[in-house]
């Protein structure tokens, strides 16, 4: 590896050696021939009768050191950067230090061009250059050196500062990709504990409703439940690497559950749907609705014994679902209680915050002459699959 890749690969600039010489020949070639245009048009205006090979030569060799000089002027950019938004005083000694250091290149430009160009005045013109000519040429030539190396300083700078900003960018979204990745794993991870606690928590209140009539030997029924929870079970397992599922599907598994509960309660329940099609393919958390209806069903409809009611009704509004869960059970009047405070409407309440933050809203209700309302608003994001291809939710009354 060269000293020049070495630069480069330090200032993070993705080109070669080769690209790096062919840029500052294009630089140097552009300005030595503004340069050249510009002393022949002064020759000009003069109005000299002779324009000396050696004033030609002297510019030749003048931009041939300065391209020469191009990775020693990046050595001292980058030996010595220029940071704008330091203290002035930092700043300020870099530019004195580069001034100086183009003063040098300035007088051994003009000391190179004297030994180069000796004998070559002498035979145009007959006459012997002495020594005074270097710090002519240095002091003519001064303030343009200084602005040239400084202008190839700066333009180092801006470059550098680019990529700089650029991999620093490129980096900064990889973090946030990578922070956005593992808050994805963590809340998926979260999603599924707050899912697994209600597994256990629903299966010992199915298998004591199962244990229950197997005391009163009521045979058929247990086994029915059983086989009912089966079921249930079955559609759960197929889903439980899965935090969402669309809203067909969730209700496919809550009918499963609630074809338990009316093997308990039987004529005395009535189940009602009232489902907006445009809500179908909504996704929502995986057994979302089972303890909402759990809910209804234990501290609701359990001390009714007739007209016992479970109505669920979703509307799609304004790019939210929105979904409903009513009973008409004693609420209020034996409960005491108002809020919804049991283990399934809790993690209801932490699962949606945890999918979607402040954009769920659950909301909680008991009149006072009884029943209780559960209201969910969240976001609809929709699955993949299109609806067209799929039939529409059928449910009949029960």
């Amino acid at each position: 590896m060269t000293s020049i890749d070495k630069l480069l690969k330090q200032a993070n600039i993705p080109i070669s050696s080769r690209q790096f010489w062919r840029y500052a020949f294009v630089f140097w070639g552009i300005l030595s021939i503004i340069s050249y245009i510009q002393h022949t048009l002064v020759w000009l205006v003069e109005g000299k009768s002779k324009m000396y090979i050696a004033s030609s030569v002297q510019w030749l060799i003048t931009y041939l050191m300065w391209l020469g000089f191009t990775p020693l002027i990046l050595y001292a950019a980058h030996r010595f950067p220029i940071r704008l938004m330091e203290n002035k005083a930092s700043w300020g000694k870099m530019i004195v230090i580069h001034v100086l250091i183009a003063s040098l290149y300035a007088l051994l430009i003009a000391v190179v061009s004297y030994g180069c160009l000796l004998h070559l005045f002498f035979y145009e013109t007959g006459q012997w250059i002495g020594p005074v000519n270097i710090l002519y040429w240095f002091f003519y030539s001064y303030s343009l050196s200084v602005i040239t190396y400084l202008l190839v300083v700066v333009g180092y700078s801006i470059i550098v500062y680019t990529y700089q900003f650029q991999a620093l960018k490129e980096q900064n979204l990889t973090y946030e990709l990578n922070n956005e990745q593992l808050k994805t794993q963590l809340t998926s991870a979260q999603l599924q504990s707050l899912k697994m606690q209600l597994n256990p928590h629903f299966l010992f209140n199915t298998h004591h409703a199962i244990v229950s009539l197997m005391l009163q030997n009521d045979t058929r029924k247990a086994i029915d439940m059983v086989t009912a929870l089966s079921d249930l079970l079955r559609g759960v397992l197929a889903h439980q690497d899965t935090n969402f599922l669309s809203l067909r599907d969730e209700l496919n598994l809550t009918q499963q559950y609630l074809a338990i509960q009316q093997i308990r309660f039987q004529d005395r329940l009535r189940i009602e749907y009232d489902i907006d099609p445009d809500t179908e393919n909504c996704l929502v958390p995986q057994l979302l609705l089972q303890p909402l209806v759990e809910n209804a069903v234990t501290h609701g409809i359990s001390g009714l014994t007739t007209d016992a009611l479970i109505r669920i009704t979703t509307r799609k509004r304004s790019g939210d679902i929105q979904i409903t869960v009513f009973d008409n059970g004693v609420g209020q009047r034996r409960n005491g209680r108002s809020g919804g405070s049991g283990l399934g409407l809790n993690n209801t309440r932490l699962r949606l915050q945890q999918a979607y933050g402040k954009a769920a809203h659950f909301e909680f209700d008991q009149p006072t002459g009884g029943s209780t309302i559960v209201l969910l608003t969240f976001p609809c994001q929709t699955s993949l699959l299109t609806t067209s291809n799929h039939a529409h939710l059928s449910l009949n009354h029960h």
